[in-house]
C-alpha cells in the first residue's frame, strides 16, 4: 500500500511561486557496492547502492517502514483520509488542507487565504492539477513523478513504485542526533534526500528541488511530532522550508480506512494543458567530484 510523505503541501506553495535538479548531498569518502533488486510491487528492478562503511539503503529504509508499524501494518490499510491546518510564517497565510486517498490514486484540496482553491489528483495513468496561478493541467515529467511520490504518508514503504535507485550517501549529526542520508532517483533523474534517525529508524527530514511551470525553488522539510494512530506512527507536524516560504503543516484529523469518494479522482474535463516532459527539463547529473 502506498501512504504519504505529506510533503504535497509544496504543491501549494510552489505554485504560489516556483519550484528539480541534483540536491546538494553529503557524501562520505569511499567506493560504492551496488547491487540490484527487483521491485516486489511488480515494477522494474531498483539499484541500491551505498558509500563504503555506511549502511545498506534497503536495511535504512526498511527499518524505517518497522519504526512506524510494519509493513503488514501498513499494506493491510487501503485508504485513506487527512485534514492539516498550513500557516505561511511572516505572511498571515493560512491554508485548510485536505486529502483523499486510496490504493495509490488520490485527490486533494488546499484553501488558501489570499490565492484561492488549489486541487491536485491521481486516476491511473493521470495526474493533475488546478490552481488560479497555472490553471487546470495535466502533469507529466518531473512535475507529475513529484506530485506521485509526495502523496505518501509513509515514502520509505513504496519508495520502489517512484524511484528507481536508492543509495545511503552520508552518516551525519542533525540536531545533535546521528542520521543517515539516503538519495533516492527517480527514472528521469529527480532526486529526493531522506534522512533517518539512526537509532529510532524515523524519517526525519527531506529535501529537494520541485519543479513548476514558473521554475524550480529548493525545498527542506523537517519531520517532527511523530504520535501512534490506530497502530502506525506518524508525523504530525511538518516544517517546510521552499527557499523564500516557510511554512509549517499540522494534522488535524486522519482517519485510515476512510469511505473515500474515488470520482475525486478524475481529472476535471475541459480547458487543461499538458504539461510534457521537455516543458519542465529533468535534472542534469551533478559534476564529477561533487
Amino acid at each position: 500500500m502506498k501512504m504519504r510523505s505529506r510533503v504535497w503541501l509544496v504543491f501549494a506553495v510552489c505554485s504560489a511561486s516556483a519550484c528539480t535538479k541534483p540536491v546538494d548531498s553529503p557524501t562520505n569518502a569511499g567506493s560504492e557496492v551496488a547491487a540490484k533488486a527487483a521491485d516486489p510491487k511488480g515494477g522494474a528492478a531498483v539499484t541500491e547502492t551505498k558509500a563504503a562503511g555506511l549502511p545498506e539503503a534497503s536495511v535504512l529504509l526498511d527499518k524505517a517502514v518497522d519504526a512506524v508499524g510494519g509493513k503488514a501494518k501498513i499494506e493491510a490499510m487501503h485508504s485513506f483520509y487527512t485534514e492539516s491546518a498550513v500557516e505561511i510564517d511572516g505572511q498571515n497565510i493560512r491554508a485548510a488542507t485536505k486529502l483523499w486517498w486510496k490504493d495509490g490514486d488520490f485527490y486533494t484540496e488546499q484553501d488558501m487565504g489570499g490565492v484561492g482553491m488549489l486541487r491536485a489528483g491521481k486516476q491511473g495513468d493521470v495526474i493533475w492539477s488546478d490552481d488560479p496561478i497555472n490553471g487546470r493541467r495535466k502533469l507529466s515529467g518531473v512535475e507529475a513523478e513529484q506530485l506521485a511520490w509526495a502523496s505518501s504518508l509513509v515514502l520509505a514503504a513504496d519508495w520502489q513504485r517512484h524511484f528507481a535507485r536508492a543509495e545511503t550517501v552520508a552518516e551525519r549529526q542533525l540536531g545533535g542526533k546521528r542520521v543517515y542520508d539516503v538519495k533516492l532517483t527517480s527514472k528521469t533523474g529527480a532526486e529526493n534526500l531522506v534522512t533517518f534517525d539512526a537509532d529510532t529508524g524515523l524519517n526525519v527530514a527531506q529535501k529537494f528541488e520541485q519543479a513548476s511551470p514558473m521554475g524550480k525553488v529548493p525545498v527542506s522539510v523537517s519531520l517532527e511530532d511523530y504520535r501512534e494512530h490506530d497502530g502506525v506512527k506518524v508525523a504530525f507536524k511538518l516544517v517546510t522550508d521552499a527557499s523564500l516560504l516557510k511554512a509549517t503543516q499540522v494534522i488535524t484529523k486522519l482517519e485510515f480506512g476512510a469511505e473515500v469518494d474515488t470520482t475525486r479522482f478524475a481529472m476535471p474535463s475541459g480547458g487543461a494543458q499538458v504539461v510534457k516532459p521537455d516543458t519542465i527539463e529533468a535534472p542534469s547529473p551533478p559534476p564529477p567530484g561533487e
